[in-house]
């Protein structure tokens, strides 16, 4: 759901000049799916998103280009919006014949496009997850160019055969959001954010907590043994007074910390005096 509304709102992103929209075709062109219909091969762009054949639609007439649109019935999905663009001969699957745009209202336009036919991008709740699914190696490569020369670390791996350029750390992924006009989608990204990084610093906190609870317990409890047995074996009057003392305070208070034993000492001493009294318990206790 949140790539759908990413989509919608890229989708409804401005031209800021009369070059854009012929850039946005071209990129339409490179990533959008092949279809050979009758004698010609188009390029074909299906979502569920009326508003995705809308973007493409009003930028092929803003080019120059003509565009149909048709709604087809799926099974899985619903009802989809396909639109069709008559391919250019020499440009099918190759970014190569055409330079990489060098305007950043170009290059923008350029990104939504790709996103528009070949993009997704996860929900922040389950994680970071920017890609774009290319035709060719090609168009991966010039797509990542595009990408890194906005200051984006963008990575390209393969995938049933075919190139996925992807983009994961978190602040990549909003940055690139924000590139294509989904500002919408970056507040909700950077709110969800937030809210993980909360949940997943209070989750630290309590297994930090926790496993120090765990440790004091144990080593409370092997203090108490060794206590039990210095004091079986060698009998209190052949314990030192400070020994003496700091064997029956953690005896008689097991669940307390050292410096709650070292308080409750007389007189009191420091915590690290009553840790250095019961770890001489246990090595007795050992001889």
């Amino acid at each position: 759901m949140f790539s759908r509304d990413a989509k919608d709102e890229v989708a409804g992103a401005h031209f800021i000049r009369a070059c854009c929209p012929v850039t946005f075709v071209r990129a339409v062109r490179l990533f959008a799916k092949v279809s050979r219909q009758a004698t010609q091969s188009v390029c074909v762009v299906a979502s569920e998103r009326a508003s995705v054949a809308r973007a493409v639609i009003a930028a092929a007439h803003a080019a120059g280009v003509d565009a149909h649109t048709q709604r087809a019935s799926s099974h899985r999905a619903g009802k989809r919006w396909t639109v069709t663009l008559p391919t250019l001969d020499s440009s099918i699957g190759s970014s190569d014949n055409a330079p990489l745009p060098q305007r950043i209202c170009c290059r923008r336009a350029w990104l939504r496009a790709a996103f528009l036919a070949c993009g997704s991008v996860s929900n922040p709740s389950h994680g970071y997850h920017l890609e774009f699914f290319c035709r060719g190696e090609r168009d991966a490569r010039a797509l990542s160019e595009v990408i890194s020369g906005l200051g984006i670390d963008v990575g390209i791996v393969r995938r049933r055969a075919r190139p996925l350029v992807y983009v994961k750390d978190a602040e990549a992924v909003s940055a690139l959001l924000g590139h294509m006009g989904a500002t919408r989608a970056v507040l909700r990204f950077e709110g969800q954010r937030a809210v993980n990084q909360t949940k997943n610093s209070i989750r630290r906190t309590v297994n930090s907590e926790a496993a120090n609870a765990a440790r004091a317990a144990a080593s409370a409890a092997r203090q108490r043994n060794a206590a039990r047995r210095a004091i079986a074996k060698l009998g209190l009057a052949h314990i030192s007074p400070a020994l003496r003392e700091a064997a029956q305070l953690r005896i008689a208070y097991p669940a307390r910390t050292l410096r709650e034993l070292a308080r409750a000492a007389r007189p009191p001493i420091s915590k690290a005096a009553m840790a250095s009294r019961l770890r001489l318990l246990e090595r007795l206790t050992k001889r």
